[in-house]
């Protein structure tokens, strides 16, 4: 059996993003291409490593599961909701050897068995076809797990030189906002952030902001009030940040929860008010 490394590769990356944008369509995830991209060329550097000589070792199922999980961590990044986009990445990917399987019936294909698997002579141009199929049928026909279209939105915050990527809902009814400016404040959990600042920080410390404005006194923090279900006045500590949003960058306040904003992980920000709405 002669395999063009080529069209494996090329058939494996189409699929593959197919398939990882799909699944963070359907998982409520924010769409990064480029991290999509990256988990599709692994999985289809993976495809075609698999047939080089002396690399057979590959197939293993061990070793199947391992890019998998690379996939994943590479296309959504290592967070919470990573293992159930994770679940619905599997989910449609069997879909499609189910959609697969049956083109091959109605085209009355004939199932083969070497090396001690069975298959089906599927042609590229037919996978390709079926891929496409299956995603957007997912697409028109299967609502999000959990959130609105376009309710999940990639936000990227920098500070001093450090840069976290982050996933935020679009919340109408955040109205977090300065009492001195006006401007609409970005509600970020507290552990996400972690990374922006050279200190270490404990969730003791978020929940005590005057006593960690002046910790980070060199970031010019301020506290925000604010109300919430169960809470009716409080305080958040927040500092000044470039924010990337909606393809717009500009610097806004970020005020650290120190409880997580999603309970399932899928988010880690929440917008709203007017100036991120």
């Amino acid at each position: 059996m002669t395999v063009y490394a080529d069209a494996v590769f090329v058939l494996n990356l189409i699929v593959n993003y197919l398939l990882l944008r799909t699944s963070a369509r359907l998982g409520g995830a924010a769409i990064r291409n480029k991290r999509l991209l990256c988990g599709a060329l692994l999985g289809a550097a993976y495809a075609v490593a698999v047939y080089l000589p002396g690399l057979r070792w590959l197939s293993a199922f061990p070793v199947k599961l391992l890019c998998a999980a690379g996939m994943i961590v590479l296309a959504f990044g290592r967070r919470r909701g990573a293992l159930r986009q994770a679940a619905v990445f599997g989910g449609m990917t069997l879909a499609l050897c189910g959609a697969v399987y049956g083109v091959e019936l109605l085209k009355g294909g004939q199932l083969r068995y070497r090396a001690d698997a069975l298959f089906y002579p599927v042609t590229f141009f037919s996978l390709l076809l079926t891929a496409a199929a299956v995603s957007l049928a997912c697409r028109l026909l299967l609502p999000k797990l959990t959130f609105a279209a376009d309710s999940i939105l990639p936000v990227t915050l920098r500070l001093r030189g450090r840069c976290v990527h982050l996933n935020a809902l679009r919340d109408s009814g955040n109205t977090l906002c300065d009492p001195v400016s006006g401007e609409s404040v970005l509600t970020v959990y507290w552990q996400a952030v972690r990374p922006l600042f050279p200190l270490a920080l404990s969730a003791e410390d978020v929940i005590s902001p005057a006593n960690l404005a002046l910790r980070l006194k060199d970031y010019a923090p301020r506290l925000i009030p604010y109300r919430a279900v169960g809470v009716s006045s409080g305080l958040l500590l927040a500092f000044p940040c470039e924010i990337t949003l909606n393809n717009q960058t500009k610097t806004g306040l970020v005020a650290l929860s120190p409880t997580p904003v999603s309970e399932r992980g899928a988010y880690e920000a929440l917008t709203g008010g007017t100036r991120y709405a």
